[in-house]
């Protein structure tokens, strides 16, 4: 079974279902897994990540400020 085909049974299977306390139970471990996967998986935009160990805190202001630092 290819991982699509493995998701739309269980989503078939959820919507079958009726028992409240397993419902919770589902949604808990939702809950649970949503955590993990949020950490490890989470991406930050940029791909200096885990590269750049220092970013001064006037890296984005205009050329213009630094004009007093040329020859």
């Amino acid at each position: 079974m290819n991982i699509d085909t493995i998701k739309v049974e269980l989503i078939d299977w959820i919507a079958g279902l009726n028992d409240q306390k397993a419902l919770n139970n589902i949604l808990e471990m939702k809950k649970k897994l949503s955590l993990k996967m949020g950490k490890s998986d989470t991406k930050i935009f940029g791909s200096g990540k885990h590269l750049v160990e220092y970013i001064s805190d006037d890296f984005n202001e205009p050329l213009d400020a630094f004009n007093e630092y040329k020859k």
